[in-house]
């Protein structure tokens, strides 16, 4: 099928068969995904520095678009939601001013760098992160990345990547896309259909969690947000109109997660939710007390997000948006087409996971819940890259046609109100539940 006829309403449809909705009719679609990349502003994060805006070889696109279809076909009032899943791909870049920068990230913190038989993607987003780098090619002389791609060269990006993801670095390989991947693992089936609201417990952080926590209070639900007291979301120090747009609407609790009693109080509130995302790995989870498997077989829908996966030898691996994408292969994806690797977007593996991680959410939990749902951020490319690919003549005409829009840019949400700060409801929770 041409690319020109991908269609996001397919799309919506594949992703409901696989989440046992396929009962459920999507109406709407979404712009050609050349088109949306660009109205999205994600031309402004794609390509050389100094160079033109490029187009994504892959309809990234108009697989967000597909999946936010998915969840209005779900939810009561599809008008509650935004306008289409692809604005949300653009909308930290466009906010914070990012721009391209060809094989370096737009905010800076990740890189692909080359090694003797491959390359490697590389993201360094904690202060922590540069400590370990001495470990990693056994040199105490990393002070810059340009040490770093001197250090890479004449080593073998497995073994360097290897010892990466041992030491907690997130670290992939660049690699060609795998095909059949699939993005929702649910276990086990939904079960009776369920109406109202969800109470959701978000013990994420960042972006792709809070994003789908943001979805959910917008389609309605209640959402409470857990945060440490010592260490409260690390998003809160990043650009305030982004984290308001993120967490605005949701009632803010903090605990120590070193009292016993405050633990307690956690268990409460996850026995009380009706869903319930995190993005921790894990090991986290155990050493807080948290059993999701308990928490799946008293009727919850529990929403995992982590890098690469959330069992198996993967479940302890660090991942961030840029390299989680890379490890898709898309930045293979880019090469072919523009006969360069670049990264492509802003950390865009994070919104896109946080849009799966919403229908994920809202489906499980209007099935009847008691169903565990891990999503990595790796897989929710990979699945993406799914909804179409153009080869190099086509990515051509993608480009001209881009090129030649003179559409505006889709209009950017506003956050109507402040986040609250952190603990902010803990009193007015802990009364009411």
């Amino acid at each position: 099928m041409p690319l020109d006829r991908v269609s996001a309403a397919s799309y919506a449809r594949r992703l409901l068969a696989e989440l046992g909705h396929d009962d459920v009719s999507v109406t709407g679609d979404s712009d050609h995904p050349a088109l949306a990349w660009r109205r999205s502003g994600l031309m402004q994060t794609s390509g050389l520095a100094g160079g033109p805006g490029l187009v994504c070889p892959a309809a990234l696109a108009t697989a967000a678009d597909g999946v936010l279809l998915a969840l209005k076909a779900l939810v009561e009032d599809p008008h509650s939601l935004p306008t289409n899943g692809a604005l949300l791909l653009g909308e930290r870049a466009r906010l914070m001013g990012l721009r391209r920068a060809g094989r370096t990230s737009p905010n800076g913190s990740c890189r692909l760098l080359d090694a003797a038989d491959g390359r490697i993607a590389l993201s360094l987003p904690r202060a922590d992160d540069w400590g370990l780098l001495g470990a990693l090619f056994e040199s105490g002389n990393i002070s810059d990345w340009t040490d770093v791609a001197a250090a890479l060269r004449g080593r073998s990006a497995q073994e360097i990547v290897t010892r990466g993801i041992e030491l907690g670095l997130a670290i992939a390989l660049d690699q060609a896309p795998v095909a059949g991947t699939r993005v929702f693992e649910v276990r086990p089936r939904a079960r009776a259909h369920t109406s109202g609201s969800p109470l959701v417990v978000d013990l994420s952080a960042l972006w792709a969690g809070p994003l789908a926590a943001s979805l959910l209070t917008m389609a309605g639900a209640r959402v409470i947000k857990i945060e440490s007291r010592t260490r409260p979301d690390a998003a809160r120090r990043g650009h305030a109109g982004f984290y308001d747009l993120l967490n605005q609407g949701k009632q803010c609790v903090a605990l120590n997660f070193e009292d016993p009693a405050d633990m307690l109080t956690l268990a409460s509130l996850i026995d009380a939710a009706d869903i319930v995302i995190e993005s921790s790995r894990p090991r986290a989870l155990r050493q807080l007390g948290i059993d999701r498997v308990q928490a799946v077989a008293k009727g919850a829908t529990w929403v995992g997000i982590t890098g690469h996966g959330g069992s198996g030898a993967a479940a302890g691996r660090i991942g961030f948006g840029d390299d989680a994408a890379v490890a898709a292969g898309l930045s293979t994806v880019m090469e072919r087409g523009w006969g360069t690797p670049l990264l492509a977007g802003d950390a865009i593996a994070d919104p896109l996971t946080g849009l799966y991680a919403a229908l994920g959410a809202w489906a499980g939990w209007s099935g009847g819940g008691g169903c565990l749902i891990d999503l990595s951020l790796r897989a929710t490319v990979a699945h993406s890259l799914s909804a179409g690919l153009a080869d190099r003549d086509e990515l051509r005409r993608w480009q001209s046609r881009a090129e030649a829009d003179e559409q505006p840019y889709y209009p950017m949400r506003n956050a109507v109100a402040p986040a609250r700060p952190p603990g902010a409801d803990t009193a007015a929770v802990l009364a009411s539940c």
